[in-house]
């Protein structure tokens, strides 16, 4: 019996649960962004490592490297959110009161009293 031998990428066997996955995020994600009009954005993830294995194979140890392929597929719809930033604090200045504690705020542009 002949071993199948293909080439790595995401149409192989082995990356093949990967893909589907992958197409069936695409697919849902996309009727959401139709029917919602809310963007969408899908991460992945994939860690790769190989470790090394053996097995019996006509009586003699075969050693071999197996690839390990942990993938994460994340899926989030984005909400529209606005944001303003802004400074102040100019021209004023701050102090805390002796008698009671609080802060206080003064307005140092203010015009002084003649009085």
């Amino acid at each position: 019996m002949k071993k199948k031998i293909e080439n790595l990428n995401l149409d192989s066997e082995l990356l093949k649960p990967m893909k589907e996955k992958l197409e069936h995020s695409i697919d849902i994600l996309t009727k959401n962004a139709i029917l919602t009009e809310k963007d969408a954005e899908i991460t992945l993830k994939i860690n790769v490592k190989v470790e090394k294995k053996d097995r019996e194979f006509n009586d003699q140890k075969e050693e071999y490297l197996q690839p390990v392929y942990d993938f994460q597929i994340s899926e989030k719809i984005k909400e529209a959110k606005g944001s303003y930033k802004g400074v102040v604090g100019f021209n004023y200045a701050v102090s805390i009161d002796d008698e009671n504690g609080e802060i206080i705020v003064q307005d140092i542009n203010e015009q002084q009293s003649l009085f």
